[in-house]
């Protein structure tokens, strides 16, 4: 699952059920929602509330979109066309089932753009709205236009709550609330005696994770020291490029090991030494660096989106410049040097993750907005 599932389903989980009956609509028949169910939460899918077949999930691929349907005009005409050809008629029978189910709030797990239709939808039947906002998306004048009944637009960083301000969107109904992780279960833990540090690198295979960017560092560590492995772990369009790179090089082949998915992530990501997350585009939060923050790791990170929120550079780990894979071998050659260095951003990292990003703060305080939300709507 990815960083928006996991968040939602540690948060449904989560919410206190003497105030709180959450109920969760997917868009796809998802594995998420057997977890759901295997916790008595009950949940559907668009399909199954609608009677109609269900439709297979999209393929994760990375959409490379040309210059001009990057053009305001080009997305504005998109946008008309996208609402009036499907998102009017699914927002008009959402409305009827958000009415008919009596549901107090809707809280639209993702960005305006991908939730339009639900956010119209609650709009009509009556029904205060929560957007999360995960990513930096740039909705149209005229999804601005048809969103404008949000009650409340959180962010999970302030880098991305800056980029919704600039986009238009008032100041006093957006908020920053942090995704949390469950410092209760994710614990540091005892590294095994090795004699060679283990960096890793955990996510989605997509250009701009940037998981090219630590191959190549990688390949400058080792031309200088043979004492370090290095994982990348994760599938996507990236991953026949990478194996190609990594084999046309001797210092690489037997050093950096492509893991594939791993169902087990974060027990690698406790066991490395050192976590990367290289993003060449901002990340908007970046939820495996704080995973490996609760487990005590110290984290190595690109220096933009929300990831400088993250790791206290020089503190509880270290940040350099985007893409610069120079830059990214030498903060990982001075933690490879020194590791007492480790262990402090090892601990810090760890203090940070339960001062700020824990589960229950995130928890506490989407229950504060809905009660706030769900006040306010009822006058």
């Amino acid at each position: 699952m990815g960083g928006s599932t996991v968040c939602l389903d540690e948060l449904v989980r989560g919410l206190d059920r003497s105030r709180f009956e959450p109920f969760v609509l997917f868009a796809y028949d998802l594995a998420a929602r057997g977890a759901l169910a295997s916790a008595r939460i009950p949940n559907a899918t668009t399909a199954a509330i609608r009677g109609t077949p269900e439709p297979p999930p999209p393929e994760e691929r990375e959409i490379l979109v040309p210059g001009l349907r990057r053009t305001r005009f080009y997305r504005l005409l998109w946008s008309l066309k996208s609402y009036a050809l499907i998102e009017r008629s699914r927002a008009g029978w959402l409305a009827e089932w958000i009415a008919r189910e009596g549901f107090a709030l809707v809280h639209a797990n993702n960005s305006i753009t991908a939730n339009l239709a639900a956010i119209v939808a609650a709009a009509r039947a009556g029904v205060p709205v929560v957007s999360h906002q995960r990513g930096y998306f740039r909705p149209t004048a005229f999804q601005r236009f048809a969103t404008r009944s949000v009650d409340r637009i959180l962010c999970i960083s302030h880098s991305v709550a800056g980029h919704y301000l600039a986009q238009g969107f008032p100041r006093d109904r957006i908020a920053t609330v942090y995704d949390g992780v469950d410092v209760g279960s994710l614990r540091p833990r005892t590294k095994p005696a090795r004699d060679r540090i283990l960096i890793v690198w955990a996510g989605r295979l997509v250009s701009w994770k940037g998981a090219s960017v630590l191959v190549e560092a990688a390949e400058t560590i080792l031309e200088r020291r043979l004492d370090a492995d290095f994982v990348i772990a994760g599938t996507g369009p990236e991953l026949p490029g990478l194996r190609e790179r990594i084999e046309r090089s001797a210092l690489l082949r037997d050093r950096v090991h492509l893991a594939g998915f791993r169902d087990d992530v974060r027990d690698l990501i406790a066991g490395c030494d050192v976590f990367v997350n290289s993003s060449i585009e901002p990340e908007p939060l970046g939820h495996s660096a704080l995973e490996a923050m609760a487990l005590g790791v110290p984290v190595v990170a690109s220096a933009c989106g929300g990831l400088p929120e993250v790791v206290e550079h020089g503190v509880s780990g270290l940040l350099f410049e985007p893409g610069n894979d120079e830059a990214l071998a030498g903060a990982l050659l001075k933690l490879i040097d020194d590791g007492d260095l480790r262990s402090r951003f090892g601990i810090e990292s760890r203090r940070r993750a339960e001062r700020i990003f824990s589960l229950a703060n995130h928890v506490k305080t989407i229950e504060t907005v809905y009660s706030a939300v769900i006040e306010r709507a009822r006058g």
